[in-house]
């Protein structure tokens, strides 16, 4: 008994003044693709500014997008908008989403997407907007 209480002794001496190291974030962003190539879909009366699509990481790790929707209905519009985000092979690595309200025949909004930590290098995005008029 006296040896099996040297023991018990003994691991709890071992793990005393262990620190655990636990790995850190990286500090760069997850995108070194360069330029992501963006597509549009949906049936909403505008359009995305391609070039105006930018992506990073918050320092909570969320996704963020911003980009420029310009409108071109007769109408004040409410657009939603869902991305998808996809590595060099084409492979779904995440998602965002957002929108905005009250956006005004022929003017532009900048938008504003949030989702969850990509799971790869982002090469690619496919945007679907759908709109419906903004109530007066």
């Amino acid at each position: 008994m006296g040896l099996a209480c040297a023991a018990v002794l003994l691991a709890g001496l071992t793990g005393c003044g262990n620190d655990t190291q636990l790995p850190q974030a990286p500090s760069s962003s997850p995108f070194s693709t360069g330029a992501v190539s963006i597509t549009q879909r949906g049936n909403a009366d505008a359009s995305i500014d391609t070039s105006s699509a930018t992506f990073k990481l918050d320092d909570a790790g969320t996704l963020v997008a911003h980009l420029l929707v310009r409108s071109m209905a007769a109408t004040t519009l409410t657009i939603s908008i869902r991305g998808s985000i996809y590595d060099p092979q084409h492979r779904l690595i995440g998602n965002v989403t957002g929108g905005q309200i009250d956006v005004g025949p022929g003017s532009t909004a900048a938008v504003q997407l949030t989702g969850p930590t990509p799971l790869g290098t982002i090469a690619s995005a496919v945007f679907e907007l759908t709109a419906q008029p903004s109530p007066t």
